[in-house]
C-alpha cells in the first residue's frame, strides 16, 4: 500500500478518487521533509510509511491553523500544538547528531 493510499484510507477518501491527490501528495512531501529534517537523515526507511501517513493526516487536518498558537471563539479558548506531535516524534527514528563542520 502506498503512503497516498494509506492517507486516503485514514481520511475516509475513496481510493479511486483523484480529486485530492495533488494536495495530499503535497502534504506527504511536506511531512517527509519535516521528518527528515527532524531526524537529520537523508532518507526515511519504508518501514516508517505508516508514521509518515499519520503525520500527513495531521498536517492536512491542521492546515488552516498552521502558525496559530491559540484560537478563541466567544468564551472558549483552545491552545494549539506547534511542530511535530509527540506521538509522531516517538515513532520516528531518533535524530542523528552530526559532529564537526563540513
Amino acid at each position: 500500500m502506498t503512503i497516498l493510499e494509506i492517507v486516503k484510507m485514514l481520511l475516509g477518501i475513496d481510493a479511486s478518487g483523484i480529486s485530492k491527490d495533488n494536495i495530499l501528495t503535497h502534504f506527504i512531501k511536506k511531512a517527509r521533509d519535516i521528518a527528515l529534517g527532524y531526524c537529520n537523515i537523508a532518507e526515511l526507511p519504508e518501514s516508517y510509511n505508516d508514521v509518515l501517513a499519520d503525520f500527513t493526516v495531521y498536517l492536512y487536518k491542521n492546515r488552516d491553523v498552521e502558525g496559530i498558537a491559540s484560537k478563541t471563539e466567544g468564551e472558549r479558548s483552545v491552545k494549539l500544538g506547534q511542530g511535530i506531535p509527540e506521538s509522531i516524534k516517538l515513532a520516528l527514528p531518533l535524530p542523528k547528531i552530526k559532529v564537526g563542520c563540513q
